[in-house]
């Protein structure tokens, strides 16, 4: 009995190599997006570090005024720019309503004179007052003689609330009364009148005109 087993062939047997498996493509999506997160993530700690604005797209942004500085324009180096004149009011006397203001003259305003009005107005046409009168009063003497006193009297605010004039020696109720009748507020239209006393209805209010021989009074009516 022959043993002897045959010869075995001797080229070798190829080694049997599994097939890769290939990545599936979400996964690479994911690897992906996982990178540009970080990314973005890296680049605005960096943006917060520096101080500068990051845009949505991830790049910096330049400081403003920094791109498109022309020279000799305002803010670009080398330029002079003259600094504008800062403005101060200037403080304003108080005038009562009614009264025109003039500039430089405080207290002295220069529209027309009458009851109801304001006390700078008189101070205006006939300058200041002579001396003081009564309370609140002030007097006027006025005419190419001096020879008319105006005896004003005001509130607390300046208004005028009666008047009294008192003329030469030579005038009677008339000449008073035409005298007077000058300083009547606006509006006014008479609707009573008797040998020494007239009233009217004005802009202020009820006035009373009251006449004597060479003198008048004018006041607002008491309520």
């Amino acid at each position: 009995m022959d043993n002897h087993l045959p010869d075995l062939p001797t080229e070798p047997v190829p080694a049997v190599h599994q097939p890769r498996k290939r990545r599936r493509p979400w996964l690479l999506a994911l690897l992906g997006l996982v990178g540009l997160l970080i990314l973005c993530l890296v680049i605005a700690i960096i943006g917060s570090i520096v101080g500068l604005p990051i845009s949505p797209s991830g790049h910096a942004r330049g400081a403003p005024g920094a791109q498109g500085a022309q020279p000799g324009s305002p803010g670009s180096a080398g330029s002079s720019s003259t600094p504008l004149a800062t403005q101060t009011a200037s403080p304003t006397a108080t005038v009562p309503p009614g009264a025109t203001p003039q500039t430089g003259q405080p207290g002295v305003t220069y529209g027309r004179p009458h009851l109801g009005g304001p006390f700078s107005d008189f101070v205006g046409k006939y300058g200041p007052p002579t001396n003081q009168g009564d309370a609140n009063s002030q007097n006027f003497w006025v005419g190419t003689d001096q020879t008319i006193d105006i005896n004003v009297l005001t509130n607390a605010l300046g208004v005028v609330t009666q008047l009294d004039v008192l003329g030469p020696d030579a005038w009677n109720a008339q000449q008073a009364a035409g005298y007077c009748v000058q300083f009547l507020p606006d509006k006014a239209v008479q609707f009573s009148a008797t040998a020494t006393q007239r009233e009217y209805h004005s802009s202020v209010g009820t006035v009373v005109l009251t006449l004597q021989a060479h003198s008048c009074l004018l006041a607002l009516a008491r309520s």
